[in-house]
Formats: structure tokens, sequence, C-alpha cells
């Protein structure tokens, strides 16, 4: 993991930043005196520029920048005078610090993927891209309100505001700046604020909306490629990557796609359109972080896991290069195949031909496979949908070298071809409705590009989600905590600097409150096409087919013409109401009476009374829908799940667990949000915001979680540019069935690609909910026993017994929310390993002496004083 800290005093001096007095862990110095800056972690040389134009103007970019230095040179100037829009400007994903004089200005990402935090702290503020290092110097407790809104209401941001989990830590907003003055704090937005319905500017062209696209997409993935080509500090090979597998010559599956396996077992793994992958709306997304075999940059989290090898319990020596092949095809290989490949990979005494080393059975590539090391170069995701599919391309085509380090393949391909990674669930895909084989075989259409290297990854049963739940510690808690292993297990087949396609449907698709912003323009034909696909996909009754518009439109009116206020209240009321039937209202022969009300999906409210099963298992909620679908969606149908969305902000799907307690307590902070924040966003853009937050903050925790050592991911998606250039797209594009993919195939006929497989953009999200929930059947017995003294159930958030009731349901197939669950484990795994780490980011004469959350988990009753 890699962040930088610093802090701005309210006088020199105050701030304690003399050398040895108090620094981070593993910590590199950028400047000192008054206001000091450091970057931790394991950046690499070009990640860190630091461009100085006098002693008193300086700035300091980190991360992937697209922008030359004399463009950093402007960009300096540029905010000298207070345009602060011009340090986000510049192609890449970065962070740019901007010192003038006494002046910083921090500027936080618009999608979220590269946050700020800041906190007071000895008179004046410390900043960091990373909360926990503001939690451990100012020995911060936990915020189990923020924790209870998190779980309440994912992507509301009247809940969440500007919380961390850490107290007095708090959070720069997506598409704001941090200015510090002499210790004082500014938050401002570097965006120009949306305008009303009726001065709305007009909207931009198709075409040229498209081709801003195109051009943004096109420089994002023209920055990395620019970008200095890094591999693992020893091997250069390219012969085997991460647990022994082939690139290079192990035979082929097909037409060159290669299968990996590992020692007899399925290495498993997931790409974006797999499962939680980037091809379903709403869904989650899940980026990437492993183990390392070193300490953690500095010992920065001070946490002893890091120590630990993750790769060595999976690595099986013994198999190399074909070997991986030589019992069984992979999948639909073919057994005679496989023995073909034996043939071809391995020498007459089994061993692979290459040198083995001092110890028999780990030579060079088997020692930088048990270390977890990345392919040398550049590559992709190729998960067969349009958005992943969409960079490989691109990434392949642009000119340059898009593929290895010179030198590192033997024969003529080396530095040409660019390393495509599909991931093929065998575990659950065969039995799904045949969309998990069409995307694989589109993948493979794709990977015929002569400039792409194809490989394969099958996965079995050990790659489900919940198989692993052994993991690093994040800065905050993520769903994407419970599918890290499976990821983690993709890309260690992958390159050292990544392609993936994670968020480009929070980008470019249109959230289904946006049918509201329609009607909010009088553009009521537009809602046609969006309406009629939805009744289509539902194999709606030829009887009710007339009913499906009507519902959506009714909806979308309602949300319309509902205010700002109106609509948060009706919210907080619901939570309240929800609490209600959780907690019961009185005692009958079962138990508690769960007598609440719950609205129904968008068309009105009715009362219901139920018993203690009913209560235990969320009634309250029962209009999120069976599966309650990613988002705070319900998966109850397209048409349901469309309808119940049209809302200014819904509870999420692990809201019927959580205590009457905890409801109530988000319910006021949504009550203090709308009297305090009014809003003048219409409700399509502010529900399209909040999800594309909540979907890069679990980008950035999968990121840390399932991370490579050496590797970078890199999602263009959620860079600056691109987001600006995908917010310009007309509403009546967005809401067109198929927009998405359209405006992907507009963006690569521009770059010049044209011939793109059958099924170009199909929804691909059938099996998805099959691993969860396969995985949550094989975990179950795991889970239960996480459950039986949870941290949360100390906190007061949720009932042990509550949640160990669900998770039994929910793997004996009862319709109850999968992603709910996942967000209660991801919350449960993360405390614990918060409580159980040692150590502290800092170090030095005056450093903390305590670390954060040292007295545990306390619920927020006992925080407050006694009366």
């Amino acid at each position: 993991m890699r962040w930088l800290v610093g802090w701005s005093s309210a006088a020199s001096g105050r701030g304690r930043h003399a050398p040895g007095s108090l620094e981070p862990v593993g910590a590199q110095l950028l400047w000192s005196d008054p206001d000091p800056l450091w970057a931790v972690g394991d950046w690499r040389p070009d990640e860190v520029r630091v461009i100085e134009a006098d002693a008193a103007n300086r700035l300091a970019v980190f991360g992937c920048c697209g922008a030359s230095d004399e463009e950093l040179r402007l960009g300096l100037s540029a905010a000298r005078g207070g345009a602060y829009r011009h340090l986000t400007a510049w192609p890449g994903s970065y962070t740019a610090v901007a010192c003038v004089g006494r002046r910083l200005t921090i500027a936080a990402d618009l999608a979220g993927a590269r946050p700020v935090f800041h906190t007071p702290w000895d008179g004046g503020t410390a900043y960091a891209t990373a909360a926990l290092p503001l939690a451990d110097l100012t020995e911060a407790q936990l915020d189990i309100g923020h924790l209870g809104a998190l779980l309440a209401c994912p992507d509301a941001p009247e809940a969440l505001g500007d919380g961390t989990p850490y107290e007095g830590v708090r959070r720069v907003p997506p598409g704001h700046a941090l200015i510090l003055r002499e210790g004082s704090r500014e938050i401002t937005s570097y965006e120009p604020a949306s305008s009303l319905v009726v001065s709305a500017p007009p909207p931009v062209d198709p075409e040229t909306a498209v081709a801003r696209v195109r051009d943004a997409l096109i420089e994002a993935v023209r920055a990395r490629l620019a970008a200095p080509r890094h591999a693992s500090e020893s091997d250069l090979g390219y012969g085997s990557g991460a647990d022994g597998v082939p690139y290079g010559n192990g035979g082929s599956y097909g037409d060159g796609n290669e299968y990996v396996r590992n020692g007899g077992a399925y290495t498993g793994g997931s790409y974006p359109g797999a499962a939680y992958g980037d091809e379903g709306y709403g869904e989650r997304s899940h980026p990437e972080r492993a183990f390392s075999d070193d300490v953690h940059p500095g010992g920065a989290y001070g946490h002893d896991e890091y120590l630990h090898d993750a790769y060595e319990r999976d690595a099986h020596p013994q198999f190399h290069e074909g070997a991986a092949y030589g019992n069984s095809g992979a999948g639909a290989g073919g057994s005679a195949q496989g023995a073909s490949r034996a043939r071809n990979a391995r020498s007459a005494n089994g061993m692979d031909g290459r040198d083995p080393g001092p110890v028999p059975g780990m030579g060079p590539a088997d020692r930088r496979a048990a270390r977890g090391g990345p392919a040398p170069g550049v590559g992709a995701d190729l998960s067969g949908g349009p958005a992943s599919g969409t960079l490989a391309l691109l990434a392949a085509g642009l000119p340059g070298v898009p593929g290895t380090v010179h030198g590192t393949l033997d024969g003529s391909e080396g530095g040409a071809r660019l390393l495509a990674v599909t991931f093929n669930d065998l575990a659950t895909s065969t039995g799904s409705d045949g969309s998990a084989a069409a995307e694989l075989e589109r993948a493979r259409s794709i990977a015929e590009n002569p400039r792409l290297h194809h490989v394969v990854v099958a996965a079995g049963e050990e790659a489900l989600p919940y198989a692993d739940l052994d993991g690093p510690l994040t800065d905050e808690p993520g769903p994407s905590l419970v599918v890290a292993d499976r990821h983690r297990q993709r890309l260690a087949v992958g390159s050292s600097d990544h392609f993936v396609g994670y968020g480009a449907r929070q980008v470019m698709d249109a959230h289904p409150a946006r049918l509201a912003d329609l009607l909010m323009d009088r553009r009521r034909r537009h809602l046609l096409r969006p309406v009629a696909a939805l009744a289509r996909s539902e194999d709606v009754p030829p009887g009710r087919s007339v009913l499906v518009p009507w519902t959506v439109y009714r909806a979308a009116r309602k949300l319309a013409r509902t205010q700002y206020r109106d609509g948060v209240t009706s919210t907080a009321e619901r939570l309240r109401a929800g609490g209600s039937a959780r907690n019961g209202t009185g005692r009958n022969g079962n138990g508690r009476n769960g007598a609440g009300q719950g609205r129904g999906a968008g068309n009105g409210a009715g009362a219901g009374t139920g018993t203690d099963a009913d209560a235990d298992m969320g009634k309250g909620f029962a209009d999120l829908g069976p599966f309650g679908g990613a988002g705070g969606y319900g998966s109850e149908g397209a048409v349901g799940s469309s309808v119940a969305a049209l809302t200014w902000c819904r509870p999420g799907p692990a809201a019927r667990w959580l205590t009457g307690e905890a409801l109530a307590e988000v319910s006021a902070r949504l009550e203090a949000a709308a009297r305090l924040r009014p809003t003048v966003e219409r409700p399509g853009e502010r529900r399209a915001r909040a999800a594309l937050a909540r979907q890069a903050a679990d980008h950035r925790v999968l990121e840390q979680a399932a991370e490579i050592r050496n590797q970078r991911l890199h999602a263009p998606f959620y860079d600056n540019q691109v987001v600006r250039a995908c917010r310009d797209l007309p509403e009546a594009l967005r809401v067109k069935p198929g927009a998405r993919a359209s405006v992907l195939r507009a963006v690569l006929a521009g770059a010049g690609v044209h011939d793109l497989p059958a099924g170009w953009g199909a929804p691909s999200s059938a099996y998805q909910a099959a691993s969860a929930r396969a995985g949550l059947r094989a975990a179950a017995g795991e889970l239960i026993d996480l459950f039986d003294s949870p941290l949360l159930a100390d906190a007061g958030l949720v009932e042990a017994r509550v949640v160990r009731k669900a998770i039994r349901a929910a793997s004996k197939g009862e319709p109850l929310p999968l992603d709910g669950l996942a967000d209660l484990v991801s919350t449960e795994l993360w405390l614990r390993r918060l409580i159980s780490r040692r150590g502290t980011c800092w170090t030095g004469s005056a450093a903390p002496r305590q670390r954060a959350v040292a007295s545990g988990v306390l619920p927020a009753a006992q925080k407050r004083p006694a009366l």
C-alpha cells in the first residue's frame, strides 16, 4: 500500500516536524519546514514527482500522471492564482499537493478512488491519502455511528457525510480540494456547481460527447503506456507467472488461449464481468491486493500478517510449464491436448529444461512465483465484456510497445504483445444460462488480435467468494473483502502494470433515477425505449405489458415532484419503521411482534405484522427485494429494481439485520442532513454520483486487499478526465438500452477497431449470484463461527443470533440479499483485523503512545457521559 501524509501547522515549529521527533514508519521526506510532506510505501521512482518553482512554491504529484514537467509547472502557476481545477486536468490517476508559501492545496479525485483525509492535530491540520495513519496520529477510536450508516445506507451521502470509521478523521468529498493556510482548513469544490433545472445548459451533441470520451480514454491508456516499465526485482524472465503458471510455451487451448492450473488444482480468480465484476449495474467491482513477502511498507500499518508469504501455501513447485496441463485439459481442453502440451513443455527427465536453481524444483521462475511477483510489462483483464475489452484493444493498438520489457521473452515476441487475462469460473458457470460461456467465447474472439497474448485462468470451488477470508488489514471496510482472494488469484497471473475495467458502468450508464431528470427536462418521449426494454426483459404476460411502462413512469414522476428534504426524511422514517419491525412493539406467543411499515417498490406503503421469524429476516424492508441487488437496489427483477431505485435515497441490503438502535441513529443522521445540507442537484445526477463514489471506495479497498507486490492496477474509467467526459454524455443517450456498449463501440471505431465479436455488450450477470450463493453455502459453517461472538454485536449494530440465522437461511437457498450478508461479513472481518493489529504508523520521540482503536470496540452508549 502507498500513501502520503503531511500537516499544516498554525505556526512554524509547532508541528513537531524536527528530524527524529515524529515521522511515519518507512517514509521518504519530500519537503520539511514548516509544513512537512512524506511519501510512505513502495512508490516507484516515476510515481513521485516534485516540481519547484522556487523555495516557497512546490508541487508534488503522486501516482500515474501523463503531464510533462512543463505542464506541471503551468499547473503550479495556476494553483498560485487559485485555479485548483488545473491540478486535476491531466491524464492518469494521481494526487496533487501544491505548496504556495504557507498555503497547501490537496485535490481529491472526482470518482473517490483517490480520497484525501484530514483531522485536527496539534493546533493545525494533518492530512493523508489514508485514514488509518491519521487515526494513529490522534489515537482515534471507532466511529460506531459511521459503521452503522455504512451498513444501513451505504450509497447515501446524507448518512455517511464526510466521516470515516475513525472518530475525528474526515474525508474530503469527491470533486473537492482541501486548502490549508497555517493550520486552518477549507474545503472547496473545484468543479462547476450543478445548475437548477430551469437554468441547465443545453446538452452536448451526442457525437461530440462520444468523441470526448474516446479522446479521454485514449489519453488515459497512453499515459500508462508512456510510463517507465517495471518488473520484479530479480527474475525478469517471462516463462512463469505466480504459482508456477506458464505463459509462453505451455501449449495452447483452442487458438492460442492458455489454461492455467496449479498442481492439479485450478488457481482460481475473477475478472471484471464475472462475479462482482464490471458488467452489472450497481454491482461491486472488486479490484486487487495480496500478502507481501516483505514487511508492508516500513511496517506502516503495523500488521504482522504482511510478513506471511501467502503464495508459499499455494505453490506447487513440482508442476512446471506444460506440466500444468499434463494430466487433463482445463475445462473444455481435453486430455489428449494436455498430453501433447506436457510432451512439448517438459524434458524427458520430468523437468522443464530450465535451470532448477540450488534447490531442486525451486528455480528462478519458481522462486518468483513463491514471492507472488507479476509478469513484467503491461497487461489487461479481458472478460469478454465491453469495458475490459475496450481497454485491452486500446492498449494493444496504440503505437509503442504495449507488452513486456524488451529482452524478457525469447524470440521475436519480446515487447510486442499485451498479456490479456480471462477468468473462467468452472464452479458455477456450467450451471448458468450460458452467459458465462458466451462471455468466454467473446473474450477468445477478441484475443485473436495478434498483439494480444491470451491466458485463461480456470477457477474451481477454491476461488468462490468466502473461500479464503484471511487477508491484510485495509484502510477501511468494504464488501470486496469477501472476494479479495478470488481476485488475488487471478491477478497473480497478470502483469506489473495491469488494466482493469472497473467503474465503466457507473461513469457511463444511466442510474434509474435519471428517468426523473428527463421528466424534469420535459423530455417524456425519451422514456419510451428504456421502459419498453424493461418490459421485454421481464417476459411480462401480455395482459400486464401495459402496466410496466405506467409503473415506471409513475415512480419517475413521483421522484421528479418530490423535494430533496421530503425524500430523505421519508427514508429516515422508513428506517425507524424497519427498526420497530425488527425490535418489535410488543410481545406475543411467538416472541417479538414484528409490527411496522414497509413501503412497496415505489408504489405506496403497506403495513404488516409478523412473528419473531419475520422480524429476524427483516420484513420491515421487504421491498428491498429478495436478493437485494448491489447498491441498495432490489433484484426482484429489472422492473422492480428500477422502480425501487427511483428515490432520493434508500436503505441498503444489510439494513434489515441491524438493530433498532443502529437504525434510529442512521435515521437521525438523514434527518439532520436533510435540514442542514440542502442540495440543488437533480435526483438522477446525485444518485449516479453517489453510486460512483461507493463503487470507487470499494475499488480502493479491494486494491489494498488483493494487491500483488510490484503490480499496479490501472482503472482508467476512474480518471478525472474520463469521468468529466462521461458526465457530458446526454441523458437521452445514457438511458437507451445498451448505451454503454454503443459508446464503447464508437470509441473503438474512432481508434480504428471495427471488428468486434457478436454479442458485444450483452449482459452477463446471470451466474454472478450463483457464485456468491455457492460460496456462501460452502463457507456457511465458518461464517456462523465468525458470528458466534461478533464485534458488530459488541458495537450494538447487530444481534449475533439474527445474523447466524440469516446465514443458515441463505445457505439453504432462501431469497435473502446476499450482498447485505457480504457487507456484514466484510465489516466483521475488518474489525477483527483492526483490533488484532500491533504497532503504529508513526515513530520518533514524539510519536503517539497508543495506536488507533486501542480500547477496542465500544458501543456508542458506553461512550456517552453518564447523566
